[in-house]
């Protein structure tokens, strides 16, 4: 009898073994399409005409949100952030989706929140969330100026 149940436990603490050992396997992981670098269409300096204080600028791989000023045909940034695109998402950096939701918008993922852009007859509108909260409540609308130094210099 003894040997029944040495025999039964065994098992039962080899089995449970090999289960736990099938869950401890890594997870396969859901690929995320992101950008190498950012779309072309949304390349460049946009401005708000109403207000030429606020200006978003995108580069081939730099996403740059913020106030500021030109004088002397340069600007000079006023609460400026630069996010850097990434792979991952961490302070500085950014991911920029390839798909576009149901609106027509790519995300823009930064820490503690996104971004939400698309374009649209040259005009760039952009919506802005922290902690998954609208941070405006409503979305900004930026135009491309080109040459916009000579044309905003003070």
């Amino acid at each position: 009898m003894m040997k029944v149940r040495l025999v039964l436990g065994l098992a039962a603490i080899s089995l449970g073994v090999s289960v736990g050992a099938v869950n401890l396997q890594p997870q396969p992981i859901k690929a995320v399409t992101t950008a190498s670098t950012t779309p072309k269409a949304y390349r460049g300096s946009w401005f708000q005409y109403e207000n030429l204080q606020y200006r978003v600028k995108v580069t081939k791989s730099a996403f740059i949100f913020g106030g500021g000023y030109y004088a002397k045909q340069q600007w000079h940034p006023v609460d400026q952030k630069t996010y850097r695109l990434s792979r991952t998402v961490k302070a500085g950096t950014c991911t920029w989706s390839k798909k576009t939701d149901a609106n027509g918008y790519q995300t823009i993922k930064i820490k503690n929140g996104k971004f939400l852009v698309k374009v649209k007859q040259g005009t760039l509108t952009v919506k802005q969330y922290r902690h998954g909260k609208d941070v405006n409540g409503y979305p900004l609308y930026f135009h491309h100026v080109a040459h916009a130094a000579t044309v905003f210099s003070k």
